[in-house]
């Protein structure tokens, strides 16, 4: 099956940000971690872990999709 140019554009961003947010929700309720950015008290670790978790899932997952996308092209 050939992946053109658009669709590949929003793989690139789509897959990775739906693996880091069920992944980072799956990792916070393994550790019983709960912060809501909007109705909580501003913690500014606890936003930081957030954002880091996020971001770190968001950038594997993005290598990952790169990467097979080069593959079966």
């Amino acid at each position: 099956m050939e992946i053109n140019k658009s669709n590949q554009s929003i793989l690139i961003f789509v897959i990775p940000l739906l693996t880091a947010y069920f992944g980072s929700k799956v990792i916070f309720h393994l550790f019983s971690f709960e912060y809501l950015v909007f109705t909580d008290t501003f913690d500014i670790l606890k936003l930081l872990i957030d954002i880091s978790v996020f971001g770190v899932l968001f950038y594997i997952s993005s290598l990952g999709v790169g990467y097979v996308i080069r593959a079966k092209t």
